[in-house]
């Protein structure tokens, strides 16, 4: 017999592998004598990236509080399509693999030992690690207007057993462009100062987006994580094309 924990965890698997990739298409103006630009040539460029599309799997750790998860299957598998969305226009998909739970004590991470600690379960093994939890790092402020929703995690020390380590982090409240922006940083985006640019802590609206610029760099950023991972050529981190 299944517990509740397990069927959330293959409710959430389901729910996630029905999702089609769906690549970002854009109109070409012919006859017109075009002058070359960045933004243009970026365009392009991330055009035939989608042709080979880059998946990557997640392994997304859940919290629990009195042995139910801090958050829905339901959210999980929105926080991946809306990313997916965003992540289309760079030929980059993830997909849930794997779900476990935390075991308890992992409700909050508002220390710098807990994320270390944290790092514990996240092996480089091909996949990006997700951490789903219900409060992380409190404001610095009293007064602070906003908390922290999400969080890139990179070990950067001289600890071998933690070296090549990083994972996300996420709030069961987070808004949906919240895991978006933090695949961002994992990529190797900066925060942006435009508010319809997910990598903008201020964004607002629902037209939220990449720009081609910040696709060409997660495109190669992907490529370099896959690269760091000791699995890579396994089947983890698979890439394909015209497999739609």
């Amino acid at each position: 017999m299944m517990t509740g924990v397990s069927r959330w965890a293959a409710g959430l698997l389901f729910a996630a592998s029905a999702f089609t990739f769906l690549p970002h298409s854009q109109a070409h103006a012919r006859g017109k004598k075009v002058v070359p630009s960045v933004e243009r040539e970026a365009n392009r460029w991330t055009q035939r990236a989608t042709q080979s599309v880059i998946r990557i799997p997640l392994t997304v750790h859940v919290a629990t509080e009195q042995g139910d998860p801090v958050t829905s299957r339901a959210r999980v598998t929105q926080w991946v399509l809306r990313a997916n969305r965003a992540l289309s226009r760079a030929g980059i998909e993830v997909y849930v693999h794997s779900v476990k739970h935390l075991p308890k004590g992992w409700r909050a991470v508002t220390r710098a030992q807990q994320r270390r600690r944290l790092a514990g379960y996240a092996p480089s093994d091909g996949t990006i690690h997700v951490f789903v939890i219900e409060e992380l790092d409190k404001p610095r402020r009293r007064r602070a207007r906003r908390r922290v929703r999400g969080l890139h995690w990179r070990y950067r020390g001289i600890r071998r057993e933690l070296q090549e380590r990083e994972y996300v982090v996420v709030t069961g409240g987070a808004p949906k462009t919240t895991f978006a922006h933090e695949l961002g940083h994992l990529f190797g985006l900066a925060h942006s100062k435009s508010t319809t640019n997910i990598m903008c802590s201020c964004r607002q609206g629902n037209m939220l987006g990449f720009t081609p610029g910040q696709s060409v760099t997660m495109r190669r950023g992907a490529q370099a994580y896959l690269a760091r991972q000791p699995n890579r050529h396994g089947a983890f981190g698979e890439s394909y094309a015209d497999r739609r």
